[in-house]
């Protein structure tokens, strides 16, 4: 069986049942195990989760995904999801990288059901191309004001004094 992921897939989760043995290597997603599973090495394992619902600690896969992946809990309505035991394998739609491609399915993996929340990606407009959105600011860094400049002028009025009223307090002592 394949699976077409489209480069401008996003939001979704795909679920697959994974019979025993699993390949060696699955739960760290080596690129090996990847492929011998979907028959593709250009997945990215940081988008792959590998689940053994038997190690979940009480959680359901459902209680799993609600919490870890915030898919409501309309969308795990599924009875397939509901019965779903063993090895799974959690393939969100970022593991394709933003491209196109292609999955064969190994005989040992069932695709169960995808699910989250789709989006469509869609291709940034062109650049505006007008004299407005040039982006260019006429002039250079504007003069200082009159108060910011009278401003200096009495600070450092007001650091003199206080040095003269230093020296005549040391001078007195």
């Amino acid at each position: 069986m394949t699976l077409t992921l489209p480069a401008d897939d996003h939001g979704l989760i795909r679920i697959f049942k994974i019979a025993i043995p699993a390949p060696a290597g699955l739960e760290e997603r080596t690129p090996a195990a990847l492929a011998a599973l979907f028959g593709t090495d250009d997945l990215d394992p940081d988008y792959i989760d590998v689940v053994d619902t038997r190690h979940l600690a009480g959680l359901s896969l459902i209680d799993y995904l609600h919490q870890g992946y915030d898919i409501p809990d309309t969308a795990t309505d599924d009875p397939a999801l509901r019965d779903l035991k063993g090895v799974v394998v959690l393939l969100m739609s970022r593991a394709a990288r933003g491209r196109a491609l292609t999955l064969t399915l190994a005989d040992t993996v069932t695709h169960v059901t995808t699910t989250g929340d789709p989006a469509r990606l869609r291709v940034p407009s062109p650049p505006v191309e007008t004299a407005a959105a040039a982006g260019t600011v006429p002039g250079g860094r504007s003069a200082p004001s009159q108060a910011a400049m009278s401003g200096r002028v009495a600070t450092i009025a007001l650091i003199v004094l206080f040095a003269l009223v230093v020296l005549m307090i040391w001078v007195a002592s």
